[in-house]
């Protein structure tokens, strides 16, 4: 059974002591405090519910289940990350594990018995000589059983020392976002680097330095000379065919040595060289016979090398920010190690500083090579210090901007908000499962914006100077409606998702389907049953405010190598309209691609952006929209896509489209965008009618002197709205008025 850290009351809560906290409790003054209304250990009917201060006392009081994983602050605050990285599976939790042995901890005596079964399986000794009066059978049953037990007691050793690293690095990881917890913690952090040197030692001995660095060896050893043209390998083809089987053999005889802590007489056994061949094959127990022989070839050229090995180095291990496990992660950077580095770090190590965290290990140089060619998981670089020492655990420093305080996040008001910094935003990272969101900052250099956490902590890390203002998750509930939008007249009420495209100018659902109101019923029927349409809302709320859409793409990956999105994916189809809009009213008629445009100005329409592969026929193949089939499967636009207006889109006589996308998808648009959308095609459309059918023009001349009445006397504000000039006022107007002359004409 899991249990849980529960916050006691001598645990020091720093800065945040005094904060404002909501509790709700039962009758009496003794009652227990609880973190939600819903507690299950609040069974009184009557409860109330008060702010008090946070404090030891309150702490004192809380009931146990709340104490161990109930959040009394704002998701996202100081105050909730502090209580998320303490309680629950967090601190006081990583401080209950391996601090001392257990019953299912192996004793020096077995590891012992076990180390010494592993070195003579090592050096070849548990080969018995022929006269030996023992049956062969039996002592190869009895030597194989052994053999497989002292494998489990290595496997077991490793892991909990494996586990135990990995929770110490945990608890300095807090204790370096909240460093006045420290001293509260130094006798425990002690107890656990104590029990975790114990666990080295025993792991050390389980495993053989000489084959380490005989692994090391093969690693860096070029490729030998191969007997393409020996007889024994005649079942393998021509000489070519033979020189890529041998080379295949090597390849993989070689990687498996240098990843693996055994002795390379472990893997002599060429069963890649066999594959998909049947054993009764004639020839084929002499080419296994000539292929042991060249394996055993291999392995002396590298104990050769390795005998010559005289010289040490030492190097310091780090590990990358990136690598560091954030909360949920199902890996920690241990799990990226092989099992030959593995026995590299308990067989050489020689000091440890937990803080950063970095191990310093003397290793001989051909260890040393492998360390530092790159293909490990951790950060390896060549100390300065030639007798390197242990590092005490580091004291707080007052005054830091490393510290997580109140104001950092936005639980204060925004005078009193603090720079943030990449290790505030590393720490919420490290505590919450879903951090990363839209937040909306304010920097020195570059104003009030709307980012996503990765790319935040990327501009820290650069320099940015700034604070934060809100996330997404703290706008205020009564702004968004999470039920479904009002549908527009015309559709039915059992449509689905995505509504029919209406192509009649004059019904009121035309271009509705371009709407931002649109996009929000789309989306919130896309997170029906799935997400919270709520949350989808205010991200959506905050990225209607980036000017370009692009920055929205992901900055970088998280550890299962998913892009790091700030929002549910369903967002996007908030923000763009994966359709085209039909500028042929605003075609000129002269032109040859619009031969029935009717020229009228784009106004409000001009500035709509849209999205596309390609959008000046630059490129190879046809251009596609976000949403198109032919392109990645990843939702949403990014900086490999290109942006233009539709003015610009208008007049680009190269754009190849994709036939089935349309080769563009466009924000969607505000209320003034569809209205003048809608009127555009409501005054093309008559125009057509009026040129082309004069009898439905003699007997409807009624209805369109009404519609060109209704179309050409706009009020200021509507004409202010749709016209970003009186040029294009003036310009529409003429077209209604000429419109209303061809009418009134016999």
């Amino acid at each position: 059974m899991t249990t849980y850290g529960l916050l006691t009351p001598d645990v020091p809560l720093g800065p945040f002591e005094g904060s404002s906290v909501t509790v709700w409790s039962a009758q009496g003054k003794q009652a227990k405090l609880h973190a939600k209304p819903s507690c299950s250990y609040l069974r009184s009917a009557r409860f109330t519910e008060r702010e008090v201060q946070l404090d030891a006392a309150t702490v004192g009081r809380l009931c146990p289940q709340c104490t161990a994983y109930g959040s009394w602050a704002r998701p996202g605050t100081g105050l909730a990350i502090f209580l998320d990285a303490v309680t629950g599976l967090g601190l006081l939790y990583e401080m209950d594990r391996y601090h001392e042995a257990d019953e299912d901890t192996y004793s020096d005596e077995e590891v012992g018995q076990a180390a010494s079964v592993l070195i003579r399986a090592a050096a070849g000794s548990e080969e018995r000589a022929p006269g030996d009066a023992v049956d062969e059978d039996d002592a190869e049953a009895e030597s194989w059983e052994e053999l497989q037990e002292t494998w489990q007691v290595r496997e077991t050793v490793f892991a909990e020392w494996l586990d135990a690293l990995i929770s110490l690095t945990r608890v300095y990881r807090v204790l370096d976002h909240f460093p006045w917890l420290r001293s509260w913690a130094r006798a425990g952090v002690q107890l656990k680097a104590d029990h975790l040197e114990v666990l080295r030692a025993q792991a050390a001995r389980l495993v053989a330095p000489d084959s380490l660095v005989l692994a090391a060896a093969v690693s860096v050893s070029e490729k030998p000379d191969l007997p393409s043209d020996d007889p024994a390998f005649a079942l393998l083809g021509n000489p070519a065919e033979v020189t890529a089987q041998l080379t295949s053999l090597w390849r993989q005889w070689r990687s498996e040595v240098a990843d693996s802590w055994d002795h390379p007489r472990e893997q002599q056994y060429p069963h890649h060289l066999a594959s998909g061949m049947s054993s009764r094959r004639k020839g084929y127990d002499m080419m296994m016979e000539r292929a042991q022989e060249l394996l055993s070839t291999w392995e002396r050229v590298a104990q050769s090398a390795a005998a010559d090995e005289r010289e040490e180095c030492v190097l310091v291990a780090r590990v990358p920010d990136a690598a560091l496990a954030q909360h949920g992660s199902r890996e920690s950077f241990v799990d990226r190690l092989s099992e030959w580095e593995r026995a590299v770090l308990v067989s050489y190590t020689v000091a440890v500083d937990w803080g950063q965290p970095a191990v310093t290990v003397r290793v001989p140089q051909l260890v040393a090579t492998c360390l530092l060619s790159g293909q490990s998981g951790l950060a390896y670089e060549a100390s300065a210090q030639d007798t390197p020492e242990s590092v005490a655990v580091p004291e707080p420093s007052p005054g830091a901007d490393e510290v997580l305080r109140p104001g950092v996040f936005d639980d204060t008001p925004i005078n009193g908000r603090r720079l943030v910094t990449v290790e505030h935003l590393r720490a919420l990272r490290s505590t919450m499962a879903d951090a990363e969101q839209l937040y909306v900052v304010l920097g020195v250099g570059t104003g009030v914006e709307v980012v996503a956490l990765s790319t935040l902590e990327q501009r820290c890390g650069s320099g940015w100077q700034g604070v934060i203002l809100a996330g997404a998750r703290d706008l205020p509930d009564a702004l968004f409606e999470t039920g479904l939008p009002a549908m527009p007249e015309g559709t039915s009420e059992g449509a689905g998702v995505w509504t029919p495209r209406v192509y009649d100018p004059h019904a009121e659902a035309f271009g509705h389907s371009l709407s931002a109101t649109e996009g929000e019923r789309v989306l919130v029927r896309l997170c029906e049953g799935r997400r919270n349409a709520g949350q989808a809302l205010k991200s959506l709320a905050l990225a209607r405010s980036v000017a370009d859409l692009r920055d929205l793409e992901p900055a970088g990956y998280d550890d299962r190598g998913h892009p790091r999105s700030p929002f549910a994916p369903a967002v996007w189809d908030g923000l763009l309209a994966m359709e085209q809009l039909d500028l042929e009213p605003f075609g000129s008629g002269s032109d040859g691609d619009w031969p029935r445009g009717s020229g009228l100005p784009l106004g409000v329409l001009a500035s709509v952006q849209a999205y596309t592969t390609d959008a000046a026929g630059r490129f190879q193949g046809r251009a596609h929209s976000p949403d198109c089939a032919h392109r990645r499967p990843r939702p949403g636009v990014g900086h490999q896509d290109e942006i233009v207006t539709i003015e610009e889109l208008l007049g680009n006589k190269e754009f190849d489209p994709c036939s089935k996308c349309g080769g563009y998808a466009v924000r969607r648009l505000t209320d003034p965008q569809v209205a003048y959308y809608r009127a555009a095609h409501r005054l093309h459309d008559l125009a057509q009618l009026i040129r082309t059918t004069p009898r439905q023009r003699a007997a409807d001349t009624g209805k369109f002197a009404r519609t060109l009445h209704e179309l050409g006397d706009l009020d200021t504000q509507t004409a202010e709205a749709w016209f970003p000039s009186m040029g294009q006022a003036r310009q529409w107007r003429r077209t209604t008025d000429r419109l209303r002359k061809e009418v009134q004409e016999p």
